[in-house]
């Protein structure tokens, strides 16, 4: 499915080179059962100061799609240009990435970890010292600076390996599922650090997840399954395209009619409708069946699109 027909991004492409651009890009694996498809000819186009969410469940694609756009993954066919540029002659500087496991030695502290990466970068010592202060005082860890990475708590190891990612100020941030074991509290504060990087209007982000309280967070929403975009749209407008409420019947013994469109998800049953004064909920307030009505999630969405069931909140390993 090609995601060239948005209308309702918030960034204008006109006459500006793409954040990313892709044209039917396939991905595939070789296994001793066979071949595999990661990706199955996407065609994706992100402009400049978007964030954008990947949202889909493992093995959807989302990680093939980040390791393409950070160079260490080849695609099989297709074309894709980062920044303008093809991955060939990308200049990596132009990308910072956060991995599902952090970069960070954790031998090391904070700041000899960030110290050492900007040598790499070619970054002056003057530069670098400017550069490391910035970077700790946006992440909140000015106070844990020279604590060992080894010491430090999930949370706080993530927001030191995003301020490794952002030391040399991207323009694009790629990060591929980065609260995977984050408790909530440290999930917010993570998703909250974004926000901000986002609202400086200099970095387009790109981000993987499977948790659908994350993806809400983005003002665009990629749904992968099965390595194909089976859907693209700003949150809101992709839980408005399946109606204004869900209605959803938990009791157990509730036998959906067929052909009106009833879907399992959640351990209910699931049916869009237009509100409280649709004929299908009347009828089943007269009958006694036990109902609720919610707003559409995009969990909804994507499982009225035929993919998978998504996690709304994510399990802490």
């Amino acid at each position: 499915m090609s995601t060239e027909t948005r209308h309702n991004s918030t960034i204008d492409p006109a006459g500006t080179t793409p954040a990313i651009q892709a044209r039917s890009i396939c991905k595939e694996y070789k296994s001793s059962d066979g071949t595999r498809l990661a990706l199955d000819h996407v065609d994706l186009t992100i402009p400049r100061g978007e964030w954008v969410a990947m949202l889909g469940p493992n093995g959807s694609g989302k990680s093939t799609l980040l390791g393409i756009a950070s160079g260490q993954v080849t695609p099989t066919r297709g074309d894709f240009n980062v920044m303008g540029q093809d991955l060939a002659g990308l200049e990596r500087q132009l990308i910072g990435v956060v991995f599902q496991a952090t970069a960070l030695d954790p031998r090391l502290t904070i700041t000899e970890n960030l110290v050492d990466l900007g040598r790499l970068q070619g970054i002056s010592n003057d530069g670098i010292r400017t550069r490391v202060n910035e970077a700790l005082e946006n992440s909140g860890l000015i106070d844990r600076a020279h604590d060992r990475v080894s010491t430090l708590s999930g949370g706080l190891a993530r927001r030191a390996d995003l301020a490794r990612a952002m030391l040399h100020d991207p323009a694009l941030l790629l990060l591929d599922e980065p609260t995977t074991g984050l408790d909530p509290n440290a999930r917010q504060h993570y998703m909250e650090h974004l926000s901000r990087i986002h609202s400086t209007g200099r970095t387009t982000i790109v981000m993987s997840t499977h948790l659908v309280q994350e993806a809400e967070k983005a003002g665009r929403v990629i749904m992968l399954d099965a390595g194909r975009c089976i859907a693209d749209d700003s949150p809101s407008d992709l839980c408005e395209q399946i109606g204004r409420r869900i209605l959803k019947v938990y009791q157990d013994d509730f036998d959906p009619p067929e052909g009106e469109g009833w879907r399992r998800l959640d351990e209910a049953w699931t049916l869009p409708v237009a509100g409280h004064s649709d004929p299908v909920v009347e009828d089943l307030l007269e009958q006694g069946v036990e109902l609720a009505l919610m707003k559409p999630t995009l969990s909804d969405v994507f499982n009225r699109l035929g993919g998978s069931e998504l996690s709304m909140t994510a399990a802490i390993r």
